[in-house]
């Protein structure tokens, strides 16, 4: 949720503290808000780079100026208010003004608001109200949600919209702060719902002036140079994916490329080698089974011929001997 200040301050008092490669402001403002002379108190913090006074760009420029004391600046940037009543801002742009202290004018802050409406339109003799809540980031310590009112008069032209907003539906407003026994209220300028409709503007728009179409009549600070070149360099060549090239793993001497395997592959093989493994087992023991019964066959075999070749010789002599005894 957003909440945005712009406004005209006079600055009266700023302390400075360098960190590392950054320059920290802080100090106090007063804002005019009538002409009895009414003022509301700001505190605010800016943040500069360390190097803001060799940057290239002229202090017209740069949107950030460095604040010095007893000097009107037109500032901007995220606020939110403390118990005592006076607000907190973090700088987001601030501008030195050419304005007499003793001349300032009446300014009261407009705020740019994005919030939830937290209770539905009620009614009064003088107008219309809501109360919404937005949630500022300014720091770790300034935080959380803040509830503004939201106000408009009751002939206003914006009346349609107060009562068409419902609760928790979200709303973007712009309009005059004003601070009331430490309540915030918002006299609305502008009033919309949050959609995603989007309405195409006009081309055309009439001027009071005149427009160049030759580009060297033309005066550019460098902020528009640099985003310019920027632009044209967007629209010749896209930007291109770096590609990162992929080299082969190598040991620890680093000589020769290893292998790189996926992590399904080993698993492949690990099923493989425990299905295999048990089949190997059984070959094995039914190759020594088989070695087994080929070497018995073998003894027998061999058992058998001694028999029969020790029987022969036997049956020769029996034969012999019944040959001589008939002689």
């Amino acid at each position: 949720m957003i909440a945005n200040l712009s406004t005209i301050l006079y600055i009266t008092s700023v302390s400075e503290q360098v960190l590392s490669n950054k320059i920290l402001q802080r100090g106090t403002a007063a804002c005019k808000t009538n002409s009895a002379g009414d003022v509301l108190n700001i505190q605010f913090t800016l943040w500069l780079p360390n190097s803001h006074g060799q940057s290239e760009e002229s202090e017209e420029d740069c949107h950030v100026q460095k604040i010095h004391p007893d000097i009107v600046y037109f500032l901007t940037g995220k606020f939110s208010m403390l118990t005592n009543g006076s607000l907190e801002v973090v700088v987001s742009s601030c501008k030195h003004l050419e304005i007499e202290k003793d001349k300032i004018p009446i300014c009261k802050p407009i705020v740019y608001l994005l919030g939830k409406v937290k209770e539905s339109c009620n009614t009064t003799d003088l107008g219309y109200y809501i109360t919404i809540e937005v949630k500022p980031y300014l720091s770790s310590e300034l935080c959380g949600p803040k509830d503004i009112v939201l106000t408009h008069p009751i002939e206003g032209r914006l009346k349609n919209t107060f009562t068409a907003a419902k609760k928790l539906s979200i709303v973007q407003c712009t309009g005059e702060l004003f601070i009331l026994d430490e309540k915030q209220y918002c006299d609305v300028i502008e009033l919309q719902f949050i959609n995603t409709k989007s309405e195409l503007a006009s081309t055309s728009t009439n001027i009071p002036w005149g427009i160049s179409s030759n580009d060297n009549q033309r005066k550019k600070n460098t902020t528009e140079n640099r985003i310019t070149a920027i632009h044209q360099s967007m629209q010749k060549q896209p930007p291109t994916p770096v590609k990162i090239k992929k080299e082969p793993l190598t040991d620890n001497k680093g000589k020769s490329p290893q292998t790189r395997m996926k992590i399904n592959e080993i698993a492949r093989e690990t099923i493989k080698r425990k299905k295999s493994t048990p089949k190997t087992n059984e070959t094995d023991e039914e190759l020594t089974s088989d070695r087994e019964k080929e070497t018995e066959d073998v003894d027998l075999t061999k058992e058998s011929d001694t028999e029969e070749e020790s029987s022969i010789p036997l049956r020769k002599r029996t034969r012999r001997t019944r040959k001589t005894r008939k002689n």
